[in-house]
């Protein structure tokens, strides 16, 4: 399950979330 996708430069936004403890799934990061 994904929970939310950031992109490479939204990296410290996705951690943060991490931190948060909410995500119920996983968070991808895209490259492109």
């Amino acid at each position: 399950v994904i929970d939310r996708t950031y992109k490479l430069n939204e990296v410290p936004a996705a951690i943060a979330y991490l931190e948060e403890g909410h995500a119920r799934g996983k968070v991808v990061i895209t490259v492109e």
